[in-house]
């Protein structure tokens, strides 16, 4: 295994871990928002503080005048943007390079990502599994999947035979999910088991502690969505597996009519929430009669699958029992016949080739962006940026990356065949227009600074300065990796 990292520390930014086990390499990584906090200060002086022959106008001024804000309360744009890692595999993993970047709205990101980079001549498994683990109503779930879920997955895959054999004719349709696949029913069992261990309240109800139902049931009161890749260097073959609202894109590059190079744009995953009509579909048959999908939401929530969120999977009875014995939440009005979401994966599988990159992100990066921009915006950055992707030499041409790239860039000048119509919905809500830019070292780092702002440094500071909870109605947490195939 082959493990690097460019982590910069910040002021209240989380520092980087890695935590290892005999399998699994981990990397948590948490970036707040630009106010930094100072420690309060209390003094106290002995004696008056008015002096009894000072005029009355001097002691008590007739005007208070809030003092100006200064640069050092704050952190910059550029360095909270600076703060991700980037790694560069063994060569036998199949990964020439991955990207990663949590920013967080919240006062606490509730976002994780977990990576394992593995390598083919393991006579285990030498699969590389990345995890992008979008928590709610806390991030419990979310840094319990990051761990578990992960090291399940990867101990129970690596005793699977191998699924295809690779053929220079493999293609997109013969990597398409089958019944008789075995890999993808499962890590679709793992999903649902992870889960329901999460919310069993057994040992919950045959205790009479409050504080060990409080502790038990933490990740089960939370939520998280889950995506998670699975690459086989071997054959090529990526899996994608979702439960929730985040998104895997893939990019290729191909020539274009006029020579020129452009990049072709492999939507991984259908997005898990009430806009999603297939999924509209399943809630209605399965809850006739009620209404479980309203005003976009699914009872409330956004994404219509997620680990955790037991309140709409336990029976009414056992919220009953958890509300009267152990501080546990009333039972909702609406809460008629659970449960309402599940932690069932979609997956899809793709046949990789060199060249192709793999973007994984939240709901937060796609409010803001367009795949197809997402896509394009990578595509400007290998401009500058692809000698340090395919490289032997990582920090030395790391190091020397072009930063000087002042061009600013329209959504038209990207290198990919845009859609009609641009439904994201964060840049309209805050009265701009798209212009992006390309002037970072890391790829997530350069997707999300074109989330919040690209060229309009301005907004992106501005998004960036607001503190949760009113940068809750400005933008999500957002998290982002980037994998670039061998």
């Amino acid at each position: 295994m082959t493990f690097f990292a460019r982590f910069r520390a910040l002021p209240r930014i989380r520092p980087y871990s890695q935590r290892t086990s005999t399998r699994t390499a981990i990397a948590f990584i948490t970036i707040g928002s630009a106010l930094t906090l100072t420690g309060r200060r209390i003094k106290c002086d002995h004696g008056s503080l008015v002096d009894p022959n000072q005029d009355e106008g001097d002691v008590f001024p007739s005007r208070f005048r809030k003092p100006k804000w200064t640069e050092n309360q704050y952190i910059s744009a550029d360095e909270l943007l600076a703060g991700g890692p980037s790694w560069w595999p063994a060569e036998t993993s199949g990964i020439d390079r991955c990207d990663a970047l949590t920013i967080a709205s919240n006062f606490e990101s509730e976002d994780f990502i977990s990576a394992y980079f593995g390598n083919v001549k393991d006579p285990e498994d030498g699969r590389t599994y990345i995890g992008l683990f979008d928590g709610h109503n806390g991030s419990a779930t979310a840094e319990f999947l990051s761990v578990h879920l992960m090291d399940l997955l990867q101990r129970t895959l690596a005793k699977l035979p191998q699924q295809y054999e690779y053929s220079e004719n493999l293609d997109l349709h013969v990597a398409s999910p089958s019944e008789d696949d075995s890999v993808n029913e499962t890590i679709k069992h793992i999903f649902r088991e992870v889960d329901e261990a999460i919310i069993d309240p057994t040992d919950v109800l045959s205790s009479p502690s409050k504080t060990n139902a409080v502790r038990t049931l933490r990740e089960a009161y939370a939520g998280s969505c889950a995506l998670v890749s699975v690459y086989e260097p071997d054959i090529r073959l990526l899996r994608v597996a979702l439960a929730g609202d985040s998104r895997a894109v893939l990019g290729r590059r191909i020539k274009g009519k006029d020579g020129k190079d452009t990049y072709a744009v492999h939507v991984l995953s259908v997005d898990q929430n009430a806009h999603n009509p297939a999924e509209e579909a399943r809630l209605a048959a399965e809850h006739p009669g009620e209404k479980v999908v309203d005003k976009g939401r699914v009872m409330g929530w956004g994404p219509s699958r997620a680990f955790g969120d037991a309140a709409y999977k336990w029976s009414i009875e056992i919220q009953k029992q958890l509300h009267q014995k152990f501080l546990g939440d009333r039972p909702m009005s609406d809460d008629k016949t659970p449960p309402y979401l599940t932690a069932e994966p979609e997956i899809k599988n793709f046949v990789v080739k060199h060249g192709d990159f793999l973007i994984m992100a939240s709901d937060g990066l796609w409010d803001c962006l367009t795949s197809e921009e997402a896509v394009g915006l990578i595509g400007v950055w290998l401009g500058n940026n692809e000698k340090s992707v395919h490289t032997d030499h990582p920090r030395r041409d790391y190091e020397g990356q072009n930063k000087e790239d002042r061009t600013v860039y329209q959504p038209k000048d990207l290198p990919v065949k845009l859609k009609q119509k641009d439904d994201t919905a964060n840049y309209r809500w805050w009265k701009a227009e798209k212009q992006f830019v390309n002037v970072d070292r890391n790829a997530a780092a350069h997707l999300i600074r074109n989330a919040f702002g690209g060229a309009d440094n301005d907004l992106t500071n501005a998004l960036l300065s607001m503190t949760a909870p009113r940068s809750r109605r400005y933008r999500d947490d957002i998290s982002v990796v980037v994998t670039f195939f061998r």
